[in-house]
């Protein structure tokens, strides 16, 4: 893979490769050459690169370098990511909203959000039982239903994790990273992927909310967003259950196991809503299913 890199257009002469750790999809490096260094990570489709490069002409991410159907380039930001920060968390919340914002006013419009397709492609997996995959089948149906027909979409990142969003606190300067996931969607989904891949709690929830309608002068349609916040809670246990069997080191299986039971167990909760007369309607029928399935025992 270094040796393919090394063989890139964009690069004259390339002194140094080195493995950037973070992230858990794709493979990402930082690449020293021509007395700069850059920023590489592989793709998987074209998509990412619709959205790094109109983040990158609006300064809203970095300034993309380079691209093909393998490798996307861009400029190295220097600095660490919001989750590191010593920044509160609704300090934090109001640095990755405005980041947010931006991002769903670009005019590059990715791929629209198919959930359907999302929860089977995760689902259609062999270390899933026949029976588990029927119930799981089952269960996603009735969180997919309200998400049918919903309103027109935006720019959306997908994946507002606190890890994707560059702060340089000195110069009071923040980037948005990573647009592997980003889709045309409602602005709830954004929302509620963002508060669910950082497991923040209700109350943190409706500063997210106010913050969002103070920053754009958007309403927030509050039972789409708990809608798509079941939808979100299930893509990622999902998500993180099946990456585990692709480890083979017990610490990272622990550590992904670990993010899905939280993710699950956000899933159990978030069936008490009580603002929704569809999820109360639901609700019995929800828990009934969730409980026939341990995540925890299938290590």
């Amino acid at each position: 893979m270094k040796s393919s890199l090394y063989a890139l257009p964009c690069f004259n002469h390339v002194e140094k490769i080195s493995t950037v750790s973070s992230g858990l999809s794709q493979s990402c490096f930082k690449v020293f050459a021509d007395n700069k260094v850059y920023f590489a990570k592989t793709i998987s489709n074209n998509t990412e690169v619709l959205v790094a490069k109109s983040a990158g002409y609006s300064a809203l991410g970095p300034s993309v370098i380079y691209h093909d159907d393998s490798w996307l380039v861009s400029e190295f930001i220097e600095t660490s990511n919001l989750a590191l920060s010593t920044l509160n968390t609704e300090n934090k919340i109001d640095q990755t909203i405005k980041l947010m914002v931006q991002c769903h006013q670009l005019n590059k419009l990715p791929d629209q959000l198919n959930p359907k397709a999302l929860i089977y492609s995760l689902i259609d997996k062999p270390h899933y039982s026949a029976i588990q995959q029927t119930v799981l089948l089952a269960f996603s149906q009735l969180i997919l239903t309200p998400l049918e027909n919903t309103k027109q979409g935006v720019c959306c990142h997908g994946d507002l994790n606190f890890t994707n969003v560059l702060m340089d606190e000195v110069q009071s300067t923040s980037w948005l990273i990573d647009y592997e996931c980003a889709c045309t969607a409602p602005i709830e989904f954004d929302i509620a992927m963002f508060i669910a891949v950082n497991n923040l709690n209700n109350k943190v929830k409706k500063i997210t909310i106010e913050q969002y309608e103070n920053q754009s002068s958007v309403k927030v349609d509050q039972l789409l967003l708990n809608h798509y916040l079941l939808f979100s809670y299930l893509i990622n246990a999902l998500w993180y259950f099946n990456v585990s069997h692709e480890k083979t080191q017990n610490e990272d299986k622990k550590a992904l196991l670990k993010h899905a039971e939280a993710q699950w167990n956000a899933l159990h909760s978030s069936l008490k809503i009580t603002d929704s007369p569809l999820l109360n309607s639901l609700s019995i029928k929800l828990t009934n299913v969730l409980t026939t399935l341990d995540f925890s025992n299938q290590t």
